[in-house]
């Protein structure tokens, strides 16, 4: 008997059960459903398998069918769980936000830097990090700490070149701890990004 044109395995016609194209290109039954869940042609000579044939198979078929869209199904809730978590993110980032320039505008700026220490760890990487660095580059200005505000506000700078309000800030920072050539380079850099 011949081998399986699958598998490559020999075809015991006592035990095994098998089938062929019309050309006789033999079959494992098992190894012939796993095939036929990608073509219904034999995968030697393309020959379609009959109908009869396929009618065997057909509900195993069916049940791969079924596996294959309830796996679809499956990544498509955890893809849209995920997007409504990020919606749920970034509301609550806004807020956050809104909150920590309260704070900034009643002079609370300790309480605003620790908040917004909180949220750096956790936004760092993302372009709401961003925010919150120029936020923290802002309060620590305010609040007189010039040497942090040029440290927080110089990494907004060097991830995003096109932030005025960071060079603004940088610039005044500067020229208060009388770096005025480097105060100078800043407030150039904000006509740059209009």
């Amino acid at each position: 008997m011949p081998s399986c044109i699958i598998c490559h395995l020999k075809i015991n016609e006592h035990t095994d059960s098998y089938n062929s194209c019309k050309n006789l290109h033999f079959v494992h039954n098992h190894c012939l459903a796993e095939w036929l869940t990608h073509s219904k042609s034999c995968p030697l000579c393309s020959e379609p398998y009959s109908s009869s044939l396929l009618e065997q198979f057909e509900e195993y078929m069916d049940k791969k069918e079924q596996e294959k869209q309830d796996a679809l199904d499956k990544e498509q809730k955890k893809e849209s769980m995920k997007k409504m978590q990020d919606v749920a993110n970034k509301i609550l980032f806004l807020k956050s936000v809104e909150k920590i320039e309260g704070l900034i505008e009643k002079e609370n700026y300790n309480e605003a830097i620790d908040l917004l220490l909180d949220l750096y760890e956790e936004n760092s990487i993302e372009e709401r990090g961003v925010t919150v660095l120029f936020l923290l580059g802002k309060a620590n200005y305010l609040k007189g700490r010039y040497d942090l505000a040029i440290n927080f506000l110089f990494k907004l700078v060097k991830i995003r070149y096109d932030y005025p309000d960071g060079f603004l800030y940088l610039g005044k920072a500067y020229e208060h701890l009388g770096l005025h050539d480097k105060a100078k380079w800043a407030y150039e850099r904000i006509k740059e990004t209009k």
